[in-house]
């Protein structure tokens, strides 16, 4: 998809969720999405990999 490292793509999902409202938590080795709400945090998917985090929140944002 991108020729981007790992370390740039983890980067990008960072910054892209937190302008869409979200944040990324890694725990166990996977990347977990959430979406900011008013009551509480809604989980929105989890990612394996740096490439697929990026992906899943740049389609979960509509950014592209």
């Amino acid at each position: 998809m991108t020729r981007h490292s790992a370390a740039q793509q983890i980067k990008e999902a960072y910054q892209i969720a937190r302008d869409h409202g979200m944040f990324v938590v890694q725990k166990d080795g996977v990347y977990i999405v959430y979406r900011k709400t008013t009551e509480r945090p809604v989980r929105l998917g989890r990612r394996a990999t740096p490439e697929g985090l990026r992906r899943f929140v740049a389609d979960t944002a509509g950014f592209h």
